[in-house]
């Protein structure tokens, strides 16, 4: 009948009852009403109703009609048992009249139980003859029939709506869209797959109220005796007992009771019923396989009490109304406290008919939470509200984040139903300093190469950030474009403001993404942190164990661990004062106690990182990243523990006055990529990366900057390394056309490699840092040189001021030849004393860019003893002295980087990648060839095998050298012994 509820809303007296029961709306359905009409009056979006289970929903969706004066009215219901309840009593209002607040005369309207899937729009139009129409998702979705009118139905309440399907939800509030207001009802307004019912949370009734005003009665607990608790079926027999014994004394007292069962499976629900009838009492299995006749069927028979009771999975469940349900034996627990409570909870509704219901269950078989159900004394209404409380604060939890991150730009339609609330995100965040708060609005279309950004929100405030993204490359193993992977990614940014950080969270990890993101959103200037600062991460954590622990190798020396792991229950008890020696702290992951009883995990890194052993919905991400930064930006001290026995770097905040040397990260020696460059002619070159050499620093510490050059034979490139300005490593000028080679056949540009793998500089005050990890200087100096540190020579005839001279026949070389007057170089005249040793096999001239060393001797011993010495010479800055500090400098940084080199393998390969022909002046072999060099340096075994490193300065003078001398050349010394070195020396003038 068009407009009955327009035409009868007056009649609909909205009382609320006081003294006299079942006079008037209950509290909670008297506000829930007045919720709906008020958020409707200002907002679009649908109306979400909480109200405990069994409180009275049905009667707020018979008056919402009449309050709203809808026009045509769709109930969506999530099973057939509650179409079918919530149908017969629509078609007479039977709640309203019971409560008193309709006139008795008063006409019902017409009501259509929908079973039939419509397939036409004709279907459809025959559904314009009732008010109201009472269905289910699988008859009426939009998403599974076609033909429907939008403007069909002008209010769609969906009942339970907790059980109904997202993908449901967003059919129908597509297809309505504009043209029904929606009202969600249900006991719990977050879902088990956790995704929220859709729109806004207007009123909640505590059930504590509820059980205030009489509307629940405690719930009785009997245990089930049980013998023997691992036998299955012993004590499903103790539990249907017990079940059939309280059912029998209940009616013994005149209470017309009902007995439900609750099984783990449908097989499991046949064989209980057979036991249950085996007891004595009439009961029936009710499950998803048995038709639709048979359900209604056993349904009548269990009211009339043909039936004592049924065997259940889940089905009869939330929502259904049969008061006469008392008994409740658990056979099968839920896996978690909120559904067993609501369970319960069906028992505890409030009717004159019937007393109090009861629980039977055994111990044994309570799991979690739900045993503390069954303690004395539990007050079975305090948890239901508990319970509910959680369930709603994860509700306004999610319901305040869809608010905070609203849609910025959605690119592709296929993603517009995913939200945050349908992402999670491993704890682990990349940090970075920002110069300047971050701009997320100036993420484009991509994230790096491939990663097309399909979707983004971004918060008011402009703080945070999620990304979507969709990757469809090729998987690697695919010959040709053929086969696409599509991957979708996750990106959470967030800024904080207080202490300038910006966190990036994400399911892909690659440093070279990282440094894309930041210098899209941060072009004023960002920098990594350092371990020093992210190991701040575990700051106010009593009790700290270490279940792994990183120390990095402060020499790179290939011969040693270049990082060390110990791993286990207390990694860091495996720690001893000897590994401050050679080693920082590189990492730690592990656990402590936080203050509120809770055991927190943590780890950090010195590349950024922090992380935690969780995963994390949007919101519970976004609280993590809000107590890292408290203690990253606050004051709170560190916590004792053993591995404060090695020392931690710390960060760089101003570059030294003075960069002797430089050399690659160990990886890279390991590696030893293509690099490929163009000449001024276009014509193209391959070198190794080894093969190119760093050098010519220049230190701004003002500015924050240090220029160096990457150096080959006939090729230069300027760099510059800087500190909070963006990427640490930069072209400096052009562009220097460089290419390495980080993959099988994928080329990067060298800066942008260097960027992500920057170089470890060495500076003249002993320091040395990497990226923003500074090693501090040693404390203790040397104030002399130790017997067998230095060695001195008579350097007779020879130009000590002149290291070499090019080996051509050049009018330039012939030039410089003559001025020597017959004296030799520095280089010729180590020449010829290496060449008088009775016991050198080999020697190896590699003087050039990318060098190991000048020169290369290996000498045998008549006893089998194999020495690998690597000499690097100078030429002397003036006559023999013992203070020249700039003679020191640079051969203190080439003894420092030659450590990585003295590895049989990497010697071998070096050796014979620079004789190559494709060089203009290979290196070559003074005495011997490669094939006697590699057959000593392979064929000997590792305990008659050292490797040696001699500094050649002809420049100082042995016995003049002062202590500030001294402890410059004991510093390079020592780090070559500290790397494995088996003698380090330096060469100098008596």
């Amino acid at each position: 009948m068009r407009g009955y509820f327009s035409s009868s809303h007056h009649k609909v007296n909205l009382r609320e009852q006081v003294d006299s029961p079942n006079r008037g709306f209950r509290p909670g359905q008297w506000g829930a009403l007045h919720a709906v009409l008020a958020h409707t009056s200002v907002h679009d979006e649908p109306s979400v109703i909480c109200l405990p289970t069994g409180y009275g929903k049905t009667a707020v969706m018979m008056a919402l009609p009449f309050l709203l004066r809808a026009d045509r009215v769709l109930i969506v219901e999530p099973s057939d048992a509650l179409r079918r309840q919530v149908s017969s009593h629509f078609q007479v209002l039977s709640t309203l009249r019971r409560i008193g607040v309709i006139p008795e005369e008063m006409a019902s309207p017409a009501v259509k139980r929908h079973e039939e899937r419509p397939a036409t729009e004709a279907d459809w139009r025959e559904l314009e003859d009732y008010d109201v129409v009472v269905s289910t998702p699988n008859s009426s979705s939009p998403s599974l029939t076609k033909g429907c009118p939008s403007s069909l139905f002008d209010l769609i309440i969906f009942d339970e709506a907790h059980h109904v399907p997202a993908q449901t939800w967003a059919a129908y509030l597509k297809h309505f869209a504009g043209q029904a207001t929606f009202v969600f009802l249900t006991a719990t307004p977050f879902r088990r797959d956790r995704k929220m019912i859709p729109g806004k949370l207007v009123y909640r009734y505590p059930i504590s109220r509820a059980v205030q005003e009489g509307a629940f009665e405690p719930v009785d607990f009997h245990a089930a005796h049980v013998e023997r608790p691992l036998d299955d079926a012993h004590v499903d027999q103790a539990i249907a007992t017990a079940a059939v014994a309280q059912l029998k004394a209940d009616r013994a007292a005149g209470l017309d009771h009902r007995l439900m069962a609750r099984a783990s499976s449908i097989t499991s629900a046949r064989g209980l019923a057979l036991l249950y009838q085996a007891e004595g009492i009439n009961v029936e299995a009710v499950t998803s396989n048995i038709s639709r006749r048979k359900q209604d069927e056993i349904e009548a028979r269990l009211k009339t009490g043909e039936l004592d009771g049924i065997v259940c999975v889940d089905m009869f469940g939330e929502g259904y109304d049969f008061p006469k349900l008392k008994i409740a034996a658990l056979h099968a627990p839920h896996a978690s406290l909120v559904p067993t409570i609501q369970f319960i909870g069906r028992f505890a509704r409030v009717d004159p008919s019937t007393g109090r219901g009861t629980l039977i269950a055994p111990l044994s078989r309570m799991r979690e939470a739900t045993a503390e159900l069954l303690a004395e004394g539990i007050d079975l209404v305090r948890m239901l509200d508990v319970a509910a409380l959680a369930e709603i604060e994860g509700h306004s939890r999610a319901q305040e984040l869809l608010e905070q991150l609203p849609v910025h730009i959605q690119r592709e339609s296929d993603y517009e139903a995913v939200s945050p609330l349908t992402l999670e995100l491993y704890a682990h965040a990349v940090v970075f300093e920002c110069t300047q708060a971050p701009d997320f609005s100036l993420i484009g279309d991509s994230l790096g190469r491939g990663l097309r950004v399909a979707k983004q929100w971004l918060s008011g405030d402009k703080a945070v950030t999620l990304a979507l993204t969709v990757d469809e490359n090729p998987p690697n193993w695919a010959t040709a474009e053929v086969l696409v992977n599509i991957r979708h990614d996750a990106f959470l940014l967030t800024y904080r403001p207080d202490s300038r950080l910006c966190f990036i969270g994400s399911t892909r990890r690659q440093k070279k993404l990282y440094l894309n993101i930041m210098d899209t959103i941060c072009k004023d200037g960002y920098r990594y942190l350092s371990y020093e600062e992210t190991s701040r991460a575990r700051t106010g954590l009593e009790n700290v164990r270490f279940y792994a622990v990183g120390l990095r190798n402060t020499t790179l020396n290939s011969r040693a661990e270049s990082y060390r792991v110990m791993t286990g229950p207390q990694a860091e008890r495996q720690l001893g004062v000897g590994d401050s020696r050679g080693y920082v702290q590189g990492h730690f992951y592990g656990s402590g106690d936080d203050g509120d009883g809770e055991r927190e995990t943590i780890g950090a890194s010195g590349s950024s990182r922090i992380w935690s052993n969780r995963t994390l919905p949007v919101s519970d991400y976004l609280e993590w990243v809000n107590r890292i930064n408290s203690r990253l930006s606050g004051n709170l001290p560190f916590a004792v523990s053993h591995l404060d026995l090695v020392r931690s770097t710390k960060t760089l905040s101003r570059l030294p006055e003075t960069i002797i040397a430089a050399m690659w990260p160990k990886s890279a020696f390991r590696s030893n990529p293509r690099v490929r460059y163009r000449d001024a002619q276009h014509s193209l070159h391959h070198l190794l990366l080894t093969d190119l050499e760093l050098c010519d620093f220049v230190c701004h510490p003002q500015d924050g900057a240090l220029d160096f050059n990457v150096r080959s034979d006939g090729f230069v490139a300027s760099m510059r390394f800087t500190i909070g300005a963006g990427r640490m490593v930069s072209a400096a000028g052009a562009v220097t056309g460089a290419e390495i080679e980080d993959g099988f056949d994928q080329w990067t540009a060298l800066d942008e490699w260097m960027a992500e793998s920057p170089p470890v500089f060495f500076a003249a005050d002993k320091s040395s840092f990497e990226g923003v990890n500074l090693v501090a200087p040693p404390t203790r100096r040397a104030e002399r040189l130790a017997d067998g540190d230095a060695d001195a020579i008579v350097w007779e005839n020879c130009a000590i001021r002149v290291e070499f001279l090019p080996r051509d026949d050049s009018a330039g070389t012939r030039q410089r030849r003559a001025a020597l007057s017959g004296q030799l170089t520095v280089q010729e005249y180590l020449e010829r004393h290496l060449l008088a040793d009775a016991h050198l096999a080999t020697l190896f001239y590699d003087h050039r860019s990318g060098e190991a060393a000048d020169y290369i001797a290996i000498r045998q011993s008549p006893d089998g003893q194999v020495e690998v010495t690597l000499y690097h010479c100078k030429g002397a800055g003036g006559e023999p002295s013992g203070g020249r500090v700039e003679d020191i400098y640079e051969l203190s940084g080439q003894l420092v980087k030659s450590v990585a080199y003295c590895d049989v393998h990497v010697m071998a390969d070096h050796m014979s990648s620079r004789m190559d022909s494709r060089y203009a002046s290979p290196s070559r072999f003074c005495k011997g060839t490669f094939e006697e060099a590699e057959g000593i340096l392979l064929g000997t075994i590792a305990t008659s095998l050292s490797f040696n490193i001699v500094a050649v300065q002809p420049g100082v003078s042995k016995r003049a050298i002062d202590a500030h001398l001294a402890d410059l050349m004991a510093h390079s010394i020592g780090y070559a012994r500290q790397g494995g070195v088996a003698r380090a020396q330096w060469l100098v003038s008596p």
